[in-house]
Order: C-alpha cells, then structure tokens, then sequence
C-alpha cells in the first residue's frame, strides 16, 4: 500500500476557492443591497423631492393614492424577491457558519433602510393630521378620530411592510382590503364631524369590503371603525399577525415596530399639548374614557400594539392631568370651603322647594279626576286623555326640575365631592380614587360639623341635628355603590428626641463620622433623632362614628324638648338623690333628702306635669314637621323616633317612680294630688303612643 501523503492547501487550491467564493459572495450581496436598501433611499428621496417633503406636509385624505404608497407598491414585489433569496441563503447556511453574519447584517440594513424611509415620509403628514384634528374637533373629538387613524396606519403599513420582508408563501394581500382605508379616516374632517361622526359612519358602512372594487371609489362607502368591525377586516388582521409575530409571541421586526411606535408618538405629543390648559374635568373624562376604548380596539391586534401603547402613554397623563384638577378643585370647594349666608340658609333652602312639590301633586290629581269623571261620552274621553297625556308631561318635567331643586339644596360640600367623585370614578385607578375619596370625605364631614354650629346658632338645635343627620345620611348613601373602604396608614416623621439626639451627639468626643458601619455617628443621629409614626385612617368607620353622634344628639334633644319641664324635674331628683347618697351627713337617707326638696312638692309637680302635657300637641307637630322637611323617607323618620319613644318612655317611668318614694302629707301631697300627677303622666304616655 501506497504511504498516505500530508494534506497541502495551497498544493490543492483551497485557499484561492475561498477567497474566491468570498469575493463571488460579496459581490452577491452588494447586488442585493444595491436592490433593495438603495433602491428604498432612491425611491424615498425622489418622493420626497416631488412632493416636498416634509416641508409640505400632504392632506390625510389623498394619502394612501399619492406616491408614498404608490412608488413603494411598485418596487415591493422585486424587493421581497431579493429578499427572500438572501434569506433562503441565511437559512441555508444556518446561524453557526460564519457567512451567514454577512447576510444577517445585509437584512438588518434593509429593514433600518426602509424603517428610516417611511418614518421621514410619514412623520410631517402624521403630526400635521394630528394638528389639524385638533383644531377642528377640539381634543375629545381628536382623540377619537386619530386614535382612529393610527390603527389604520398601523395595519396599512404593516400590510406594505410586507410586501416588501414577509414570507411571499404566507402572504395574503391584504392591501385590497385594506385600500383607501387612510383616505376614508380624513373624510370625516371634511363633513365637520367629530365623535359623533364616528358612529354615524360605522351605521353608513355596509358590504364595502369588495376585493374587486378600485382602492379610490372606497372613500365614501367603507366602514369606518376603531379597528375594522367587519370580518374581512378582522381575516386581514389576522394573515397580517400571523406574519409579523414567531413562535413565541414576539415580534419578529423589532425596528418596524419602534418605526410604528414613533409616528404613533404624534398622538402623544399633540394630545399633551392640548391637555395642560385643560381645566374641564368632563373633558379630562371623556378624553380618558375614549382613549380607553380606542386601547382596548388597538389591543385586540398584534398588527396595531403600536397605536395602543401610544394610547396608553396619553392615558397616563390625561389621569395625571384629572386628578390635580380634581384635587384641586375639591381643596377649593372643601377643605377651603367658606359658607355665604346664603349656604347656611336652613331650614330656607328646604321651604322654599315645599310648596312647589305640592302644587305639582294637586296639578296632578286633579287631572286624573278630571279624566275619570268625564266617561259619558266619547269626546269627553278624548279630551280627557289628552288633558292627562299633557299633565303627565308636565308631571315629568315637575318632577325633574323637583330633583333638581331638591339637589342644589345640599350643602355645597358635600354636592361637589359627590360630583367630583361620581365623575372620575371610573376614568383614574381604583387605589387613586380611594385615596381621593378617603379625604374629600374627611374634609366634607368636618365642613358638615362646622356648619350645623353655624345653624345651630342662626335656626336652632333641631335644625343644626337634623341638617346634620340628613347630609351625612345622604353621603353614607351615595358612597355606598363605589364600593371603597376609605382606609389609609398615615406615615408622619417624628422630631420630638431630635433635641436629645443633637446633645448627645455633640457630647460624644469619640464619635466616628466615616465609619463604615452601624455604628456610624451620623446614622445613630438619624435613627435616635428621627421617628416614624404611623396612624390608621378609616374615614368609612369615622363617617359612621359621626352619623351615629348625630342621631344621639338628635335623640337627646328632641327628647328633652318633648318632656319640657318633665325633664327638668327627673334630673333635679337624680340630682337630689345622688348628692344625698354621696353625702356623710349622718344617718339621712337618700328618701329623705327627696322628700324635704322643695321642687318635689305636690302642688309644683301637678303643674310641672299639666304645663309638659299642654304644650306635647305643639311640639310633636314642630318635630314631625322639621323631620318631613329635612328627612322625606317615612321610614327614615321612624327608625329616629323610636329611641326619642323609648327614651321619654323610661323618663316618665323614673318621675313615677320618683312620685312614689314621696309619702302622704310631706310637701304638699296626699292621695288626690298623687292620683291626678299619676293622670297626667298616663296620659302623657298615651299621647306619645298615638302619635
């Protein structure tokens, strides 16, 4: 057998088979940046020059037929053809051989190319829409209109993106269904309308989607949606998702994507702007709430992420920019609060809504007798519906401006939280509102107190009770569909030792300022100096505390004011009674003490009871009264009567009682006198139970 003979490369011509290869393939790939990354500058450039661009920025409306599109359409099947055999090569070689960097670095360059290119093509005339929208619609409308816009952008440029990188086996051109789409968004600007065009197009829009039809005809026939309602739209979305998206959810292009993310970025931009001399809180929320909805729409699409999240950066501020004009305005309207005589005007501000409500009720009840009274013959019957057909109108419009009436006398404190709230309710987050909540609630009920000291000197402590228990049951009730706690730990620094931590630091000789260590003097300075101390805020659980005060006041007066002298006579003799039982004198009785008192004397309780029981008519009626004026619920009114019943109930018990303990012949009493004040108590008690 023949000696096997060392291998030589230069003997056998590998080398120059390499180099050779490697200058064949560099020549390959220079044909191909020539085909596609320069043919995408040429193309952009002699765009830009024959519309001059982006000095002059191009109408929305024309768009999608100029020749940003239409150039670009032209050179996209020849540029996908070169690309596609760039990337069957990349696939070829595999991700390990070293030829196959040349070709990623070649695709990469195309991409930026062309990414580059259509961001300076499209940048002016994107920021230009967005100016324009917002001068004519204003910025709720604008919002609407290009959040709108951007996701059709979003979905035609993906469409043409690729045209030029997709996998030409998975395409399903859906640039036919997609035409004329950017045209179509502009008319809107052209018929004046705003958010409320938006849904007059999409009623307009019908079986328009005909692949067939020519791009230009759709301008006045497509369906205008947020994302495309219509099946064929939603089929497109999904070839178009399927191309740009791997295996793993990820996007495949990640420099289109950021393309999209910064022409989306006008919206931002234009809408922030708008939003910094807004001071309307219902513009901040329909701005919020329409956003919202246009989000959820770009959401729903891998094609139009994009738009969404340049939706949710705008999102964020409008929130910031609503909640300080919120917390702003409800500072002002108060925890600043000052009440005008006006405000205070109670029980005035209820008087005045009675006697209207009444008359709309007789209105009312007249006219159904009158429509039942006449049935003798057909034309009275006529005329009879007719008159209630037109009282029940009146009756409706009655009982609107009635609710109305009954809102504005509120205590204006209150009113504004509730609006306040019920506005951003469902626009910020819920952690933000409950905080928001938690201390207008305080500041509201703290407002309440203070006014009903107010009234309490101006109307009286009937009305100061009522005025409170009324609005703090008003807020308790309308909080409750929120669904919030009002819970909060409040974090204050404490300086109270920072003195004594200053001493003893200054005494110390040896401290050490740069040890690296616990032991550092500084950080003993701050940790003995300074203290945090939390505290737990409920405002739900101190609404309540303050309700449930209130009633008790209520009760306590009210009670009080009902007995009259009675009450004054039943304190006296628990006043006697425990002073006696305190005493040291010796040997007397706490009976004793009662009996020798002058105001238990017979013939002054037969007349403490008989004035109590003549003045008991006039003073249930001025407090049922008051309660049918500040507390229209009859079960309302019941449930704070009771405890006022039980408790003057147990009062005339004790005065019994009291009576009792007095024998015959002391102070003035025998067996009639005792008879006729034990009269005069039962019917006292009767009198209370009937009413």
């Amino acid at each position: 057998l023949a000696k096997e003979q060392a291998f030589d490369s230069r003997a056998s011509g590998s080398a120059e088979y390499y180099r050779r290869a490697c200058a064949i393939q560099d020549a390959a790939l220079e044909l191909l940046r020539v085909g596609v990354a320069d043919r995408i500058s040429q193309t952009s450039d002699q765009v830009r020059d024959a519309l001059d661009l982006p000095k002059t920025p191009m109408a929305a409306d024309k768009l999608e037929a100029s020749l940003v599109y239409t150039r670009f359409h032209g050179i996209s099947r020849r540029s996908n053809a070169l690309v596609s055999i760039a990337r069957r090569r990349l696939d070829a070689l595999g991700n390990d051989s070293v030829a196959a960097r040349s070709y990623e670095d070649l695709l990469a360059l195309c991409r930026n190319t062309y990414c580059g290119a259509r961001e300076a093509l499209l940048a002016s005339t994107v920021r230009g829409h967005m100016d324009a929208l917002r001068d004519r619609h204003g910025l709720v409308g604008m919002t609407r209109l290009a959040s709108v816009f951007l996701i059709r952008l979003c979905t035609v440029e993906t469409a043409l993106y690729l045209d030029f990188f997709g996998d030409p086996e998975k395409r399903r051109h859906p640039r036919k269904r997609a035409k004329g789409a950017l045209s179509q968004l502009a008319q809107v600007d052209e018929e004046g309308g705003g958010g409320d065009d938006v849904d007059n197009e999409e009623e307009k829009g019908g079986n328009d989607n005909n692949e067939g039809d020519d791009g230009g005809e759709h301008t006045t026939s497509t369906q205008y949606k947020r994302t495309g309602s219509s099946s064929s739209s939603h089929s497109a979305a999904s070839a178009l998702a399927s191309q740009i998206l791997s295996e793993d959810a990820t996007y495949r292009d990640a420099e289109f994507q950021s393309t999209l993310s910064s022409l989306c970025s006008a919206l931002h931009r234009t809408v922030r702007r708008g939003l910094v001399s807004v001071l309307d809180l219902d513009v901040l929320c329909q701005v919020v709430s329409v956003l919202r909805e246009e989000r959820s729409a770009a959401n729903s699409s891998p094609t139009t992420l994009a738009a969404a999240r340049a939706c949710a950066s705008v999102i964020r501020d409008a929130q910031e920019r609503l909640i300080f004009c919120a917390n702003g305005a409800l500072h002002g309207e108060v925890a600043r609060f000052k009440p005008s005589a006006e405000d205070l005007n109670y029980p005035g501000k209820l008087l005045g809504e009675k006697p209207r409500v009444a008359i709309v009720i007789e209105d009312d009840d007249a006219g159904r007798e009158k429509g039942s009274g006449n049935d003798d013959s057909e034309e009275s019957a006529r005329a009879a519906a007719a008159a209630e057909s037109n009282d029940g109108k009146t009756l409706g419009d009655d009982a609107v401006a009635a609710q109305l009436r009954v809102y504005e006398s509120w205590f204006p404190p209150m009113r504004s939280v509730l609006h306040i709230l019920s506005k951003i309710f469902r626009v910020v987050e819920p952690r933000v509102f409950e905080d928001i909540a938690l201390q207008s609630v305080q500041s509201c009920t703290k407002s309440l107190k203070g006014a009903s000291v107010h009234i309490l000197r101006k109307s009286g402590m009937i009305h100061a009770d009522l005025f409170l228990v009324k609005h703090l049951l008003i807020l308790r009730e309308q909080l409750s569909p929120f669904d919030i706690q009002l819970r909060s730990v409040e974090r204050q620094l404490d300086f109270s030792e920072a003195g004594k931590a200053v001493t003893r630091f200054l005494a110390n000789r040896n401290r050490r300022l740069f040890s690296m260590s616990t032991e550092n003097a500084l950080i003993t300075l701050l940790r003995e100096g300074v203290s945090v101390q939390e505290s737990s805020v409920d405002s739900k659980r101190d609404l309540e505390d303050c309700l449930r005060s209130a009633c008790n006041d209520f009760i306590e007066h009210t009670s009080s004011s009902l007995l009259g002298p009675v009450a004054g006579f039943v304190d006296q003799c628990k006043n006697a009674v425990g002073s006696s039982a305190t005493s040291s004198a010796a040997g007397s009785s706490s009976t004793d003490a009662l009996v020798k008192a002058p105001f238990i004397n017979g013939i002054l309780v037969k007349n403490v009871f008989s004035r109590a029981q003549g003045d008991l008519d006039g003073e249930l009626e001025n407090v049922s009264k008051q309660m049918m004026l500040y507390l229209q619920n009859a079960t309302t009114q019941g449930i704070l009567l009771k405890p006022v019943v039980r408790k003057m109930t147990r009062s005339l018990e004790e005065a019994r009682r009291f009576v009792g303990e007095v024998p015959d012949g002391e102070n003035g009493w025998d067996a009639e006198v005792r008879s006729e004040v034990l009269k005069c108590a039962e019917d006292f008690e009767h009198a209370l139970m009937r009413r």
